[in-house]
Formats: C-alpha cells, structure tokens, sequence
C-alpha cells in the first residue's frame, strides 16, 4: 500500500498580526479549497511550530507515557469534571464497528486552560475548567509552549478555510465565545509488546469530530486515510510539516463542500509512536448550519442546524468508556489483560 504525498499548502500567509489581502493568502486558500474538496487531508508548512518546541514535548511524552500504570492513573480522564487528563489503554473506541475491543493507545487529553473565575467555569458550562498535566519536571513548560504554537497554527489554517469559502479571513477565528481547542497526547505501544486482538488497532477507523484537526507525530508512520474511492493509503509526515484534515463540522457548514475522511492507525510492529492532534471544534455554544456562501441559489441546507457543545459531548459520549459504564467495564478486563 504505497501513498502518494499528500498536496503541501503553505500557510504562513495568514499569520497573526500581519496583512491578509494577499496574493500569497489568495493563492493557498484556492489550494486548500480544491484540496479538500478532493480528499480532506493535506500537509501544511508556515505553520509557525518550531521543530525544537515539537521535539521537547515529544521527549515529555516519553518519560510521562515511561512511568507506572499508577502514577498515570493519579491523573486519570475520569477524575476530570471537564474531560482533561490520562486515557488508559483499550479504554476509547473509535471505530464504531469495533464493539469487541478499545483502541490499543494511551493518551493525555487537555485544552486552553480555565481558571475558577472563567465565565464559562462559573455558568457550569461543560469541557471548561482546569487540565490535569503529569507533575514530570518540564512538562508544564513544554506544554505550554507547544500548545500556544499549535493555536497560532490552527488559526492560520482556519483563516485559510475562511478565505477558501468565501468568507471574512476571520471568520471562524472569531466566532463569538472561545473556541474549543483539545489537545490530546497519544503513546501507541508497539505491536510485540501489546498484541491486538482480532480487529484491534492503534487506532480505529474514524472521522474527527470538529471543523479541522491538526497533527504532528515523531516521525514513525502508521496513519493511514480513506480515500473517496475507498481505499486506505499510509501517509507520513515530513519534517516540519503538519497534517491537517477535514473534522464532521465542516459537512453542515459547507453542505458537504467539504466532508470528512476516514483514517486509523496501525500501531508499528517494533517501535514506539507517539503524536500530538490539535482538534479545533467551534465555540461551545456557537451554532452550526448551512454557510451561505456554500449554498447555491435554489438549493436547501442537507443538514439541520447544531450547537457545537452538546454534539461535541455526544461524541465523546459514544467512544470512551468512563462516560458509559457498561463499555468500562469491558475495556478495564481488556485493559488488565494487557497489564
């Protein structure tokens, strides 16, 4: 299964603080738009994450991901009131014809950081509140650092998608409220060390849930995207690229303009692997339907309207297993078998 490159699109033209009215921004945003009308994958360079940034927190994810199955527990998803923390093995589902057994990945998930006097905090709106990071020495630094550069990269790809749609360049970067940006660390054991069972994968077939997704890994391979024909190719990531692809919103908002790939993860035989998605769903009580730049003249919206938090929390309802008891406690068994 040998992949062609995926189309490269610089984005450095639609950085923060600078002029947008460009001949640069209206050339990569007519190359973002026939891209993803064709496939909803493409690498982006000028994104704006340094290599040495990316680097240190990869070296963070392997002395966290290193330590004891306790140790990662004490920071466990469940113990959040707003989905922040570890994601053990085997405990999310992705692929929703995989009913037999979790993903083989662990993860940390997090996002912008809300202190007890954030607006949203106080109206008890949910996914907003404080993360649970690993107290690792260097971590929080790292994180940070890593996280304000990957924002200022989803901002510029989602200036790009505004211009490509016909849109004010800030369009989605300034959508009332604060957009919802979840960072999730991922550690895929490899393959010898945690077996799959029959149909198991790192990480199973599935669309992202937002408008767009932004991705940096180590370098070590497994992706893999459906194309629209329906076939799987394997796609790698270029030093100092990143990879961004469509996520479900965007079919309701471009009435499917833009839709969605399929992709998984198929966790290397002998290596480690870890990468960092950067999911940008739009502001929690922002709500979703038809653009009508996306709307040809005598043509009626394909999908009805959706507030972006409460779909968001559906979701996550569906896959991980702290929020369903039933699937829990089949994947802790599947889990403890895996030790």
């Amino acid at each position: 299964m040998t992949a062609p490159s995926l189309p490269v699109v610089d984005v450095a033209a639609f950085a923060t603080g600078i002029e947008h009215d460009t001949a640069a921004a209206t050339s990569a945003a007519g190359r973002i738009d026939e891209i993803f009308r064709e496939i909803g994958f493409l690498l982006v360079t000028g994104h704006g994450i340094e290599t040495a940034v990316k680097e240190r927190m990869l070296e963070q994810l392997r002395l966290f991901f290193a330590l004891p199955a306790e140790d990662k527990e004490a920071i466990a998803i469940g113990r959040s009131p707003c989905h922040r923390g570890y994601v053990g093995v085997a405990t999310e589902t992705l692929d929703d014809a995989n009913t037999l057994a979790g993903d083989l990945k662990e993860t940390i998930d997090s996002g912008r950081e809300h202190g007890p006097d954030h607006p949203e905090v106080l109206a008890g709106t949910p996914l907003h509140g404080p993360n649970q990071l690993p107290s690792v020495p260097g971590f929080h630094a790292a994180w940070q650092e890593y996280f304000d550069q990957a924002v200022e990269a989803a901002e510029r790809v989602q200036r790009g998608v505004a211009m490509a749609l016909g849109l004010p360049v800030d369009f989605l970067v300034d959508l009332p409220g604060e957009t919802m940006y979840h960072f999730r660390m991922v550690h895929y054991p490899p393959q010898h060390r945690l077996p799959p069972a029959e149909g198991q994968l790192g990480c199973g077939a599935h669309t992202d849930y937002g408008s767009v997704t932004l991705l940096t890994d180590d370098g070590v391979g497994g992706l893999q995207v459906m194309r629209r024909d329906g076939t799987w190719i394997d796609v790698d990531v270029p030093d100092d690229h990143v990879v961004v692809n469509l996520g479900d919103l965007m079919a309701i908002w471009t009435n499917d303009r833009y839709v969605s790939n399929p992709h998984r993860v198929i966790n290397p035989p002998d290596v480690d692997r870890y990468s960092m998605p950067l999911f940008v769903t739009p502001p929690f009580h922002a709500r979703i339907e038809c653009l009508e730049t996306c709307l040809a003249p005598g043509e009626a919206p394909r999908y009805a309207p959706m507030v972006a938090g409460p779909y968001l929390l559906s979701r996550f309802d569906n896959t991980h297993s702290y929020r369903n008891e039933i699937l829990e406690e089949h994947n802790r068994g599947v889990a403890q078998a895996y030790g």
